[in-house]
């Protein structure tokens, strides 16, 4: 016969051993015990009975006074990490953030916007721009008091252009450099494609101040609301340079551009990249997943004149009349000016060069009366059709 400790009771039957269990208190124990390990076996046994039942009340759903299912009330809880909740704790401990949002925008204002209009003067050290360009069609000049004179604090530019290809290396020696690169037409007959990059032209000088930035998300989100969208972001005639600088920003950032300057090359100097770089940056500024929403837009058209009174006698297009030239061959560049949408203000201004006179050619005498309309019908034609709510 087993011991105490064992389970079981050995019964000899013809000289053979058989194992016995023991089913008097319905639980493998030894055969004999005391009176407390018999009460002790009783109770767990009920215990066993009852956690069966209500086991069985929970999955039929009818047991009383306590739900079926765990909700969140049973659960614990556990500290929210939600961004709204880490932005309300961030305003309550930082003072700043307690001040009210107009005091805050007025803050952020001192600190990303210029103060003084010498701010915009283009940089004393000015990179050449990209070789494709004879002229940089700029409203300022460079170094003059007439610069600071005519800058206008209220729409603050920054200056977009292309590096001349020959100075690119000397200025950013490594190819790491965190600025996308771009390939132009950079020789003497643009025969020859050369990598280069975008630079800003002139300098706000608010790098310094670009650091509370970096405190919090809060902080960044509405500082950078007010910088990127109260400067107008002009690329000239640089138009290479629009998809590299916009990609280079984040998402986020670019969805505050509101406005744009660009200007058109002159048509009958176009060649077919000229028009590639022409279609494929207005693709990028209307594309709805590049999350731009332009409210303001500057055009600038390069209008040739030859001469000082070379419009006198020119028969002007009136909008109607474009309604049917931007069908004609050459005027393709303004099908994709037409897919802006959501525009509030529209500037379109004839930037002026001197041409040949129109007795040299056809060709030159239709794009001398079309520049002569840049300023008329040509800039009520797009307000009619870019214009929001017009």
């Amino acid at each position: 016969m087993a011991g105490p400790s064992q389970s079981c009771v050995t019964v000899r039957s013809g000289g053979e051993e058989q194992q016995v269990k023991n089913v008097s208190t319905g639980m493998t124990r030894p055969l004999y015990t005391s009176c407390a390990e018999h009460h002790l076996a009783q109770e767990r046994i009920r215990e066993h009975k009852q956690r069966v039942e209500n086991e069985r009340r929970d999955s039929s759903g009818t047991r009383q006074g306590r739900p079926r299912f765990l909700t969140l009330n049973t659960l614990p809880r556990m500290p929210s990490t939600s961004p709204v909740v880490v932005q309300r704790r961030e305003a309550m401990s930082s003072p700043f953030l307690r001040l009210p949002a107009e005091l805050r925008l007025q803050i952020y204002a001192l600190l990303v916007l210029p103060r003084k209009a010498s701010d915009l003067l283009p940089s004393y050290q000015k990179v050449t721009a990209s070789t494709i360009d004879y002229f940089d069609y700029e409203k300022k000049q460079t170094g003059t008091e007439r610069a600071a004179v005519t800058a206008d604090l209220s729409h603050p530019f920054i200056h977009i252009r292309t590096i001349d290809p020959n100075h690119y290396k000397g200025r950013y020696p490594t190819p790491s450099h965190s600025r996308s690169t771009y390939s132009v037409r950079a020789d003497r007959f643009q025969a020859r494609c050369m990598t280069t990059t975008y630079h800003i032209l002139n300098n706000p000088r608010l790098e310094d101040n670009l650091a509370i930035m970096r405190c919090n998300k809060q902080i960044h989100a509405e500082a950078a609301e007010l910088l990127y969208s109260s400067y107008t972001f002009d690329f000239d005639t640089h138009i290479e340079a629009v998809i590299p600088f916009l990609s280079d920003l984040t998402p986020f950032a670019r969805s505050f551009i509101k406005n744009v300057r660009i200007v058109k090359r002159a048509l009958p100097y176009c060649k077919e990249f000229d028009k590639c770089e022409w279609s494929n940056a207005l693709r990028y500024l209307t594309s709805t997943s590049n999350n731009i929403s332009l409210r303001r837009l500057e055009l600038g058209v390069v209008a040739g004149r030859p001469g000082e009174n070379g419009w006198d006698r020119v028969a002007r297009y009136s909008a109607q009349d474009f309604e049917l030239l931007q069908q004609l061959d050459g005027m393709e560049w303004m099908q994709y000016l037409l897919e802006v949408q959501g525009l509030q203000e529209l500037d379109v201004q004839a930037v002026i060069e001197h041409c040949p006179p129109v007795t040299s050619s056809s060709a030159m005498a239709g794009y001398v009366r079309f520049s002569a309309s840049v300023d008329g019908g040509f800039r009520e034609f797009l307000r009619g059709r870019l214009l929001k709510g017009r």
